[in-house]
């Protein structure tokens, strides 16, 4: 069976509400969203219960299935040296999980903080910090359904597979799970596909977008230089069943989401529904 495609809406936060955004997306097709958590395209704040209410009848009406959210990192830091800041990340966090629960998501995806590239903490207070964050997170996370999805991020506390793979293996709980994205892999020299492999068991959602390795991108599919068809393979070799999920981040998101989508059909991929509803 052919797999299906997710789409993040990164690039939409500028140009429409994530209302919005989920009628245009199912009418191209699609039905697993992860949206980012970006004002005014989602706000956490002032979105109240019938906002709330109206999203999630958006996302039954057009099928919706892997439905997450997404925090962008910029904001929040769950491995600063503050803990004012760590536990300003935590309340964020919560509320957002608060908000994927009332919409009926699934998954909230988790950046575990940004580091200096020029002077990171050491891996010790890093991973100290994080697991302090996510540790308050979880019970939160159990109660209301949500999985924590904890992703590999350049510059991030945890940026390659086997970082990644330490600390999430240091819980316990059900609740907690990886989003690897292929084009961070690829810009920081890992392969995509063994990253993929070693996470295996862990893996709830595989982003994808392209990038070469000197300048970091989430471009189209096809304008870099991610290997997409190892990055297949090894999903079909571990049997992955979570969302497969185009980040792209590009001004023309229609465009750059179905160039992107017809470039994975020959991989295996579902086709693609161009020129629906546009």
């Amino acid at each position: 069976m052919a797999r299906d495609i997710g789409i993040n809406t990164y690039g939409y936060i500028w140009s429409i509400s994530a209302l919005d955004c989920v009628r245009r997306l199912g009418k191209l097709g699609y039905r697993q969203i992860e949206f980012l958590l970006q004002p005014p395209h989602l706000p956490l704040d002032d979105f109240g219960p019938a906002a709330r209410r109206d999203l999630r009848s958006a996302l039954q009406d057009i099928g919706a299935s892997m439905t997450a959210i997404n925090l962008p990192s910029l904001d929040h830091n769950l491995a600063s040296p503050f803990s004012r800041a760590r536990a300003a990340a935590v309340k964020m966090f919560e509320d957002t999980i608060d908000l994927a629960a009332d919409i009926g998501a699934e998954t909230v995806v988790v950046v575990p903080g940004r580091m200096s590239p020029l002077f990171p903490p050491s891996v010790e207070d890093r991973t100290s910090w994080v697991a302090d964050g996510v540790s308050k997170l979880l019970p939160r996370a159990e109660a209301r359904g949500i999985s924590l999805a904890i992703e590999n991020v350049p510059f991030a506390a945890f940026p390659d597979a086997a970082a990644l793979e330490r600390f999430v293996r240091g819980f316990s709980s059900h609740a907690i799970s990886v989003c690897y994205d292929a084009a961070n892999a690829h810009f920081i020299g890992e392969s995509p596909a063994e990253g993929i492999r070693q996470l295996a068991d862990l893996l709830r959602i595989v982003h994808l977008s392209d990038t070469g390795r000197d300048v970091w991108r989430h471009d189209p599919i096809g304008m870099g230089t991610v290997p997409f068809p190892d990055v297949v393979k090894a999903l079909d070799d571990v049997g992955f069943a979570g969302a497969c999920t185009l980040e792209i981040i590009d001004r023309d998101p229609d465009t750059a989401i179905l160039r992107s989508h017809q470039a994975l059909v020959p991989l295996g991929f579902v086709p693609c529904q161009q020129g629906a509803g546009t």
